[in-house]
């Protein structure tokens, strides 16, 4: 089951710079910054939402 865990983080930072690459290089044809802010929020909640349920479904509440 680490192996799963390891390779997905890895996935997750490649996904992340190459994002970061693209976007840097991309910015000027994207119209500039401000584009580019809805699109950070639009990760940021993805980001969190996939934590919420990896969260949940790996690491569920003790029952009693």
């Amino acid at each position: 089951m680490k192996h799963r865990a390891v390779s997905l983080v890895v996935m997750i930072v490649l996904a992340v710079v190459l994002l970061v690459m693209l976007l840097l290089s991309g910015v000027s044809t994207l119209g500039g910054w401000s584009s580019l802010v809805p699109l950070g929020i639009l990760v940021a909640i993805s980001a969190v939402a996939g934590l919420a349920f990896s969260w949940r479904r790996y690491f569920p509440r003790a029952r009693r």
